[in-house]
């Protein structure tokens, strides 16, 4: 196998695997909050830790070995920058620092908001609006790995 074909392989499937997952949050959240206080302080307690070792590591691992594919001999990239990748590395860029910035903080507030309320108890009436953020937060997340891989796959 060529480090073309390899290179690639790795992108793809590290991207796949990493960034994947995080498509099923929006269904586990609406479950969690059906489920009461407890599933949903669970919920959120896994969405950081999945973000911490799935997520963000492979988010990196995706961009080195695009970097990897951009120096490698067969794309051209090297010499002749399209920017439909420009566009989608500074997208790229975006998402992860957007997730860091915005999401991870909402996220440990909406955990700290749920601390010492029963498992059985009522959503505190500020979780509702800190629920509502991220979660179109996510959903802009979301939308972004969409159109980063339209862009990668169509190359406009």
């Amino acid at each position: 196998m060529d480090s073309y074909k390899l290179l690639l392989f790795l992108h793809v499937v590290t991207a796949i695997v990493a960034l994947g997952s995080t498509f099923a949050l929006p269904f586990l959240q609406g479950f969690a909050s059906r489920q009461g206080v407890g599933a949903m302080r669970t919920y959120l307690k896994f969405t950081l830790y999945q973000d911490n070792l799935l997520v963000l590591p492979g988010a990196a691992l995706v961009a080195l070995f695009g970097v990897g594919l951009i120096f490698d001999d067969a794309t051209g990239y090297k010499d002749d920058f399209p920017t439909w990748l420009m566009i989608a590395i500074a997208w790229f860029i975006v998402v992860p620092v957007i997730d860091w910035f915005l999401m991870r903080p909402l996220t440990r507030k909406a955990i700290d908001l749920l601390e010492g309320v029963p498992d059985d108890g009522e959503f505190p009436t500020s979780f509702k609006a800190l629920e509502s953020r991220a979660g179109m937060l996510g959903g802009l997340m979301g939308l972004s790995v969409i159109g980063i891989t339209f862009l990668m796959v169509w190359k406009p």
